[in-house]
């Protein structure tokens, strides 16, 4: 397993892959802090040029990053099936759970290292360009990151199960919006009749980054994870989520005919 590991990591590292997908996603942050900045310029009353409206801009559309989440599992995966490459590292005499956990833990470091990079280029971005609101924004979205990292890797954890499970990339991109986005819709849906629908909507990874309420009185938005038990929940809801789909996806793996 060591051996694999070291191989999957040597590889990712020399992956252009990687580097463009952590580019891009700079660049687009940046963009965003650069027009705000701009904006400002071309017009002083501009009301926008400030780190609140950055920040909460981040935390309030936590669900791009997850979708992100499968783009970058792809890239990790490597078109596996596609080059062939799985069946002749398995007939090496790699078992099938040390390929799966390898790119898993390959998953996770990758992903850590990139909401590192690209959330402290925002920061600092944010803090260079535009007007500074407070730390009360800086620690919202720090907190909304936090909270937010384990329920990624569910995102993460799906998308790499889904690789390995299907030989065609476009069934598991399908399955994936189809579980993780449409199924916890229909059931928020059907949680306004049926109380376990609602109950099971309330723990589902999309649902729990949507629900942004604002308060009556202060009109502050109010997120899942602004108490402290929201965010203790969501990092039960990322871990447990985490292990079922991975050993889930595991056990269809290792019955899966590789060609």
């Amino acid at each position: 397993m060591i051996n694999y590991i070291k191989s999957e990591l040597y590889r990712n590292l020399r992956c252009k892959g990687n580097y463009i997908f952590t580019l891009g996603c700079v660049a687009f942050v940046l963009f965003l802090n650069i027009a705000l900045a701009a904006f400002v310029h071309q017009d002083p009353n501009f009301p926008y040029a400030n780190t609140y409206f950055s920040f909460t801009s981040l935390y309030l559309n936590m669900t791009i990053p997850m979708l992100l989440c499968v783009p970058m599992v792809a890239i990790i995966f490597a078109q596996e099936y596609k080059n062939h490459t799985l069946k002749n590292t398995i007939s090496f005499g790699v078992a099938r759970k040390n390929v799966y956990f390898g790119k898993f833990l390959m998953t996770i470091i990758i992903g850590l290292i990139n909401i590192i990079v690209v959330v402290g280029i925002y920061v600092i971005s944010a803090n260079l360009l535009l007007e500074d609101s407070g730390a009360t924004y800086f620690n919202e979205l720090i907190r909304a990151v936090f909270a937010c990292t384990p329920l990624f890797l569910v995102a993460a954890t799906l998308a790499h199960s889904l690789y390995f499970i299907f030989e065609s990339e476009n069934t598991a991109l399908i399955l994936w919006i189809v579980i993780m986005i449409i199924i916890p819709k229909i059931m928020s849906l059907l949680g306004g009749k049926i109380r376990i629908f609602k109950d099971l909507a309330s723990i589902m990874p999309w649902n729990v980054i949507n629900k942004v309420t604002e308060g009556s009185k202060t009109h502050e938005f109010i997120l899942y994870w602004t108490s402290q038990q929201g965010l203790i929940n969501c990092f039960i809801i990322g871990i447990v989520g985490s292990i079922i789909i991975y050993f889930i996806g595991l056990k269809i793996f290792e019955k899966v005919e590789i060609k």
